[in-house]
């Protein structure tokens, strides 16, 4: 009979008990519905009577992130793909609130983070949500969530954008820069080329020009009377010491005026 007592006992026991799990929060709902207000239950194991008919319910109280991503047409009215990555943690103090009032958490966050993206998104270009104005984007998307988010038992943590594409008319707009430039620099090179080819072209037919100039006026000068007469000169002067040397005439032999002539005999 005292074993059968105690056994009795001991299932009453385990039935009236209940556990919160580590980094959950707990939220006592009877067994009509009603949600306890006045409670919320931390982890660890939990006892009484009336476990045997309410439900603990539990709510994850840690940080958690979750990462959307969003197209919304930038300053310079380009459509821009953006990644926005949010921390955010449950208020654990206000979790039978949030079973109470709110249906859908998630989505709140959800929403929540598409209208602040919406509203700071358009004030930039995406270059400068690339570059320069990044931090100054995320500090807006701060103050907003900062302030909306715990209207839904929320704790805001931090925002960060963690990619932005660069719209697909700007890096299409990039890459024809690119290939015009490149056309550009060849064209420019292939210029210098043939101004350097004409250059040279130029020099040459200017050098066969002077040459020729210099060539005509030399044919000239050896052509003249006066300088026809000077070459006679030096002819016979070169001649006439060839005699002296070697004793043969200027002016061949067996005549007048060769070596075998009369005269010349006469003379030596």
């Amino acid at each position: 009979m005292k074993k059968l007592l105690f056994l009795i006992v001991a299932i009453i026991t385990l039935a009236s008990c209940t556990s919160v799990q580590p980094g959950h929060k707990g939220v006592e709902v009877s067994w009509g519905g009603q949600t306890n207000m006045h409670r919320v239950y931390g982890e660890g194991l939990q006892s009484g009577m009336h476990w045997i008919f309410d439900d603990m319910v539990e709510y994850d109280v840690r940080e958690h992130t979750i990462v959307e991503k969003f197209e919304f047409n930038d300053k310079n009215n380009m459509l821009t793909a953006v990644e926005i990555s949010l921390d955010y943690s449950l208020d654990g103090t206000k979790v039978n609130l949030l079973h109470t009032k709110i249906q859908d958490f998630m989505t709140k966050i959800s929403k929540t983070l598409k209208s602040a993206a919406k509203e700071v998104i358009p004030q930039y270009s995406a270059v400068e949500l690339n570059i320069t104005k990044r931090s100054e984007a995320e500090s807006k998307l701060t103050k907003i969530l900062s302030e909306e988010l715990p209207e839904f038992y929320v704790h805001f943590a931090r925002v960060q954008m963690t990619d932005v594409d660069i719209p697909h008319a700007v890096s299409k707009l990039a890459e024809e820069t690119a290939k015009q430039l490149g056309r550009n620099e060849l064209a420019s090179k292939k210029e210098a080329e043939q101004v350097s080819l004409s250059k040279a072209k130029v020099a040459e037919a200017q050098g066969n020009y002077d040459a020729a100039q210099l060539n005509a006026k030399t044919k000239d000068l050896m052509s003249s009377p006066k300088m026809l007469e000077l070459r006679k000169i030096e002819n016979e002067s070169l001649m006439w010491e060839g005699f002296l040397k070697h004793g043969k005439s200027p002016y061949g032999t067996n005549n007048v005026f060769g070596a075998e002539s009369a005269i010349l005999k006469n003379m030596k």
